[in-house]
């Protein structure tokens, strides 16, 4: 019977052995600089199909290359937190490629100019199918690919289109697209000048009665195929910014939801669901309901009771606000809940909020 003790004995020591050799792999690969920056684009964000950071290193003479793509600096720089918190003091040389890429004579936005067209996760003809796009839908692009684009659509899906399917333009002209009126189809539609609309379809209704087209035409609407929206008119936008206020001055709490405080997305969640329109609970879920209508550099279509979102060195969404107009945003952070302002001429600017802005949505009209 001794010798099969034994055996048992040095079988249990050696797999005991294998095991921590194994623990003590993925403990040193999940502890590497590498494997730091692994864990920072997996947590950057939930949903890669809107945005994304792909970052890679390299260690080169005690330097640390950064490669890559991602779209907002402020995450990146939290790599460099986490690994001095790590013990790694390393110089780090930041190389990403930062989209959206810069685009000739600063024409980075454009509107569809066919009836409809597919988005596709990569620049193919055939399938890869992510959602389409509708006749003078705004987007912004991503990158130049050859016979594509790279855009983002108002609602944030990334996807190739051919670059024949898109009039580029400005910044400035490209807001015209995000006039407060709106036409919506309600059904198909073929206009007199032949254009063929779908349903679903939104053009700027503009002040004189006409609808702004792809072309950046006018056209003298006629019919009863759509209807018009006036998000600047809607009285709901006061009402949730009315009710965010008798929230003023409440502590900041983790997970709150009540009048003895409220988080970030608690305050913006209660402040909507008390009006009847009901949100996801957590920011980053919020960031996926709606429509792009602020980015940084570009405010002047964002209305009161839009929601700002902000960015944190450790993923890519990490607050909520509701904008107040006038570049001022209430917000429940640090303190509790409270009025600052994204303005910098503004007595209530916030730089750090500023700075840490990425993009508004537009959760109804």
């Amino acid at each position: 019977m001794k010798p099969i003790r034994v055996s048992l004995l040095v079988v249990i020591s050696v797999t005991l052995w294998i095991s921590n050799c194994a623990s003590n792999r993925v403990s040193t690969a999940e502890t590497s600089p590498q494997g730091i920056i692994a864990q920072a684009n997996e947590k950057f964000y939930l949903d890669d199909r809107i945005w994304y950071q792909d970052v890679q290193s390299e260690l080169k003479g005690g330097k640390l290359i950064l490669t890559g793509e991602a779209f907002f600096k402020i995450p990146i720089k939290g790599i460099g937190k986490k690994l001095r918190k790590a013990g790694y003091e390393l110089e780090i040389v930041d190389k990403i490629n930062y989209l959206p890429q810069s685009f000739p004579l600063d024409k980075g936005y454009a509107v569809v100019t066919e009836p409809y067209i597919m988005s596709r996760y990569q620049p193919v003809e055939v399938k890869q199918e992510g959602t389409e796009l509708l006749y003078g839908e705004p987007v912004r692009l991503i990158r130049d690919a050859g016979k594509y684009y790279q855009v983002q659509s108002p609602t944030g899906y990334l996807g190739y289109i051919p670059k024949t399917s898109v009039r580029t333009m400005d910044i400035a002209e490209w807001n015209t697209y995000h006039h407060p009126e709106q036409a919506i189809f309600d059904k198909p539609a073929t206009l007199k000048n032949g254009l063929e609309i779908k349903m679903g379809t939104r053009l700027p209704f503009l002040t004189n009665g006409n609808i702004l087209l792809a072309d950046g035409s006018e056209y003298a609407l006629y019919g009863d195929a759509y209807h018009v929206t006036n998000a600047a008119a809607n009285p709901l936008r006061n009402k949730i910014i009315e009710t965010g206020k008798k929230y003023l001055d409440l502590p900041y709490v983790w997970g709150g939801r009540s009048a003895d405080g409220v988080d970030c997305s608690g305050f913006v969640g209660q402040s909507y669901s008390l009006n009847g329109v009901y949100l996801q609970r957590d920011t980053d879920e919020m960031a996926n309901t709606g429509r792009i209508i602020g980015l940084p550099g570009w405010t002047e279509a964002m209305l009161p009771g839009d929601l700002l979102f902000f960015t944190g060195s450790r993923r890519l969404v990490t607050h909520v606000a509701i904008y107040m107009g006038d570049g001022k945003v209430i917000h429940s952070l640090g303190s509790g809940v409270q009025i600052q302002s994204i303005d910098p001429s503004d007595a209530d600017y916030a730089e750090g909020l500023h700075r840490r802005f990425i993009f508004a949505k537009r959760i109804f009209d």
